[in-house]
């Protein structure tokens, strides 16, 4: 990990601390829940979401873009010889009223606001995790952006090896690559199908707005003025869509390997037939798209 994101971890860690030694005794906070989450998928324009909602008057987001409070331990070997970590270092504990008095804490400042929580990880969650968040917030509606899988996951990879190893770190090497592109970790998270229907069969279908990450690129404002709608705020005002308005936290440039692409292809074929089918949409040119 690089220097800057350690600094920033190490703070947000301690911050966190802080807060639920504050909560352990903080009994008089009451229970405050987010309207809407976004749950990923990650490395699809979530943090261009977040950006564009934060700045609305009507909707809060906490400081901290992703609070991973509902986050679930994977089960996945922590000592692949990948080298990559894909566990948490802390994970919230649902037994304990204090944790949920923290999280209770992130929304404080939220007045009348329409307050969000937007974890791209929330996507993975077990269906026993999706009915504890929609028993605790009944009304919680769920914007889901779905990007071409392949993509996404040579785009979290290379976030992944960038934050935690460095720019370079053993790219070069196709047998690491090939075996960290193929593992769980990367792959579970491009798996659509599985969270659409996990969490279709406990949100309605009236509190669940879908977005594809091509649409967000053609279109920001487009798509920006659809989730206002989705969560009953005003049409955002602004000059028209400029480069400005593109997808953020762009990981660093890395031509995909023809292996990869290939692999990636082959893996997530079901996926993009069953997209195709579930949005009656023509997504073929995903598995064709230049690197």
């Amino acid at each position: 990990m690089n220097l800057m994101q350690n600094l920033k971890s190490r703070r947000r860690d301690f911050l966190r601390a802080i807060q639920l030694y504050y909560a352990a005794f903080a009994t008089w906070i009451p229970e405050i829940y987010p309207d809407f989450m976004c749950i990923g998928a990650p490395r699809a324009a979530t943090t261009w979401l977040y950006q564009k909602l934060r700045d609305h008057p009507q909707i809060f987001l906490p400081k901290a873009k992703e609070l991973h409070f509902f986050d679930e331990e994977p089960d996945t070997d922590q000592n692949d010889r990948s080298g990559l970590r894909w566990h948490r270092a802390f994970y919230f504990d649902m037994s304990n009223p204090a944790h949920f008095r923290w999280y209770a804490m992130q929304f404080r400042k939220a007045r009348n606001r329409t307050k969000g929580d937007i974890t791209p990880v929330y996507s993975m969650l077990s269906s026993q995790r999706v009915r504890l968040i929609a028993e605790k917030a009944p009304d919680v509606k769920i914007i889901y952006i779905i990007r071409n899988p392949i993509e996404r996951a040579w785009s979290g990879l290379r976030k992944t090896i960038w934050y935690q190893k460095g720019a370079n770190h053993k790219v070069k090497d196709r047998a690491w690559l090939l075996a960290a592109i193929m593992h769980p970790a990367v792959l579970e998270r491009g798996n659509y199908r599985r969270a659409i229907e996990t969490w279709g069969e406990v949100i309605p279908d009236g509190n669940m707005l879908y977005l594809f990450y091509d649409d967000i690129v053609e279109d920001p404002q487009s798509e920006l003025a659809r989730v206002c709608a989705f969560l009953g705020a005003n049409r955002p005002s602004g000059p028209p869509a400029s480069t400005e308005d593109k997808p953020v936290n762009a990981a660093p440039a890395l031509r995909m390997p023809d292996e990869v692409r290939s692999r990636l292809s082959q893996h997530y074929k079901e996926q993009i037939q069953y997209l195709e089918a579930r949005f009656d949409r023509d997504l073929s040119h995903w598995t064709h798209r230049a690197g």
